[in-house]
């Protein structure tokens, strides 16, 4: 077993962010040897902690917010999580966190797993993305809840409108992601990165944007967002990952009106959490909950519905072709000319070109390898002569 799950069942009174932190500080050791967090734990084995986490003192005070409870019971809560509502205290907020107003609604019937400034919290959305998530009253409904979102049974489902037309209307995006080493507000899609997977379904196309379904595999900050933007069809308003203006200024000049109206109604990213699904940490009957789509959502999607609905007349690629407009530098092709006998060329996807390019970086690393192996014989030899 790992070190730090091996920590956070032995010490459930922690979180294993805590217990990260102090492996990572070297204060986790066995037979005199500092462990790092993906050490697998032998059976039997006592690894020796130097220092127990410092846990904070809460200064969170209960708010008495409206909440939409969509299911309750002695276990957990469904919570339909309005837009414009930060999940927790932080980043210099304190005052009307969701957080806060579950300790008024739900009192000390929460879990403590992960501290007390995020009591129940298992799982985030964005500030301004609206919808459904899961809060776990009790420590074992955790644990049992946060297993299930890494053995990806606990499906969420998000509906977003994203600009342009997908050149694959379905698939999955399969890129790592992480902070972005030149803005530390913002994370991207990197190489060393953290792995991220999304799986994408097109629901509706319009002449200058698209309705489209996301499940998550993984969950990254901001990774709908980011992949969506990776793709080169960022999520309508999105103010961080070029969403509104740059995204508006690139539609067809007849389109134009219509782009800007539906920055309008776009207070942030048009992203929401639809759909969640899980089994019941106690009872493991299957548990599926969903909600339309709110205000802002349906309006775009009938201004789209009245004004942009000739699709059909524009190629996936047209408005946000990825290499030319949104990749990263390093990912961009180099065009390749057309010739007369190949009028028409096959482009790989997104997914492909990344594999095509690990292939190229091992087969480079090993050729490496090889002249370094190479340069050594040689030297050997030398001086043996």
């Amino acid at each position: 077993m790992r070190l730090d799950k091996y920590l956070q069942l032995k010490y459930p009174e922690y979180s294993r962010t805590d217990l990260q932190k102090i492996i990572a500080e070297g204060k986790v050791l066995l037979d005199g040897k500092i462990l790092q967090k993906n050490f697998q734990v032998p059976e039997n084995a006592e690894p020796e902690i130097l220092q127990m986490p410092v846990k904070k003192e809460s200064f969170l005070e209960p708010e008495n917010i409206h909440l939409n409870i969509v299911f309750e019971d002695e276990h957990l809560a469904v919570i339909n999580k309005p837009r414009d509502m930060v999940m927790h205290p932080g980043s210099g907020i304190s005052k009307g966190t969701l957080a806060a107003a579950l300790l008024w609604h739900f009192k000390n019937s929460l879990s403590k797993i992960n501290g007390p400034l995020r009591p129940g919290i298992l799982h985030r959305l964005d500030k301004d993305t609206p919808g459904l998530l899961v809060v776990a009253k009790t420590d074992s409904a955790h644990r049992e809840l946060t297993r299930q979102l890494e053995e990806r049974i606990l499906e969420r489902t998000y509906k977003a409108v994203i600009w342009g037309i997908l050149r694959d209307r379905e698939g999955t995006i399969d890129a790592p992601i992480e902070r972005d080493s030149r803005n530390r507000l913002k994370m991207a899609v990197q190489a060393n990165g953290k792995a991220a997977i999304t799986n994408y379904k097109t629901l509706e196309t319009f002449s200058i944007a698209s309705l489209v379904e996301f499940k998550l595999d993984t969950g990254r900050t901001h990774q709908i967002r980011i992949h969506a933007r990776y793709l080169g069809n960022p999520v309508v308003g999105d103010p961080i990952y070029d969403g509104r203006e740059e995204s508006a200024k690139r539609t067809d000049t007849i389109y134009r009106p219509v782009a800007e109206k539906l920055l309008e109604i776009a207070p942030a990213q048009l992203l929401q959490s639809c759909k969640i699904k899980f089994k019941h940490p106690k009872t493991k009957k299957t548990m599926e909950f969903k909600v339309e789509e709110d205000d802002s959502l349906k309006e775009a999607l009938a201004l789209l519905r009245q004004n942009a609905t000739d699709a059909d007349n524009y190629s996936p690629l047209q408005l946000f072709a990825p290499p030319q407009i949104f990749a990263n530098p390093d990912d961009i092709e180099q065009p390749i000319e057309e010739t007369e006998e190949e009028p028409v060329k096959i482009r790989p996807t997104r997914a492909e070109r990344y594999a095509a390019t690990k292939i190229k970086r091992a087969l480079k690393k090993e050729r490496n390898l090889l002249r370094l192996k190479e340069k050594a014989q040689k030297e050997a030899e030398r001086n043996l002569s």
